[in-house]
């Protein structure tokens, strides 16, 4: 695979094109990627300035007294949805849930550690760690290839 990247200012916003022998695996993996980078969710700072957030750089989102939160490597923001709409949002983009109140990023995720009573430990990129409870054991583990389906 070739990648070239070329700026043209007269362009009013991205264009991607991607040219290809053949629609294989390879190429719908590349167009997910892309699509799934655009994907944004608008956040609230404790000051009340509302921020785009993009998926793929939000680490876990955890509800909190009836609130949701999105944790990034260096802000946390308040997101105006339910768990059940953040679910629906990135099921697709390497997201999982691992508790009631918590969906992880799986590639923020740099280590699995067993913890007591048949849950999970995970550290994340930013050095915080989450717990999967028991109950999500089983669907994580099948969300990262370590069960058969």
């Amino acid at each position: 695979m070739k990648l070239f990247v070329r700026e043209n200012q007269n362009l009013a916003e991205t264009e991607v094109e991607i040219r290809c022998n053949e629609r294989d695996t390879e190429v719908e993996n590349l167009i997910y990627a892309i699509n799934s980078a655009a994907n944004v969710i608008i956040g609230e700072k404790e000051n009340g300035d509302k921020i785009p957030v993009y998926i793929t750089k939000v680490l876990y989102f955890e509800a909190v007294d009836r609130s949701v939160y999105a944790y990034t490597g260096s802000d946390i923001f308040r997101v105006k949805k339910t768990m059940y709409d953040i679910e629906d949002l990135v099921e697709n983009d390497h997201f999982v849930r691992i508790s009631k109140s918590v969906i992880v990023n799986l590639r923020a995720v740099r280590k699995i550690s067993p913890d007591s009573g048949r849950r999970l430990k995970l550290l994340l990129s930013s050095g915080e760690w989450v717990i999967v409870s028991r109950n999500y054991v089983d669907d994580f583990k099948q969300s990262i290839g370590m069960k058969g389906v």
